[in-house]
C-alpha cells in the first residue's frame, strides 16, 4: 500500500457554512462548519465563521510549518555537532 499524500500548497475555500482546506490537486484535506446564526450553532454545535476561518487557516499552514520546524531543528542539530 503507497502512502497518500496531500501535495502542497494547501488552500481555504469557503463553502456553504463551511471552508475546506483543499491540497494543489484539489482533495479535501480536511472541513470545518460554521453557522451565522447563535440558535443553530447551539443547536449544531458549530463554531461562528470567524472561529472557522482561523481553524480552516491554521491547518492549511501545516507543510509551511513542517518545513520550518524541520530546518530550525537541523540548524539545531548541526550547531551541536559543530559544538562537539
Amino acid at each position: 500500500m503507497t502512502a497518500r499524500g496531500f501535495p502542497t500548497p494547501w488552500f481555504v475555500v469557503e463553502k456553504t457554512e463551511s471552508f475546506c482546506v483543499e491540497d494543489s490537486d484539489g482533495s479535501a484535506v480536511a472541513w470545518t462548519y460554521f453557522s451565522d446564526d447563535p440558535e443553530s450553532r447551539e443547536v449544531k454545535g458549530v463554531m461562528t465563521r470567524e472561529e472557522a476561518l482561523r481553524i480552516a487557516r491554521a491547518i492549511a499552514m501545516i507543510p509551511e510549518m513542517r518545513t520550518i520546524i524541520r530546518s530550525i531543528q537541523e540548524g539545531l542539530a548541526d550547531s551541536d555537532t559543530a559544538e562537539s
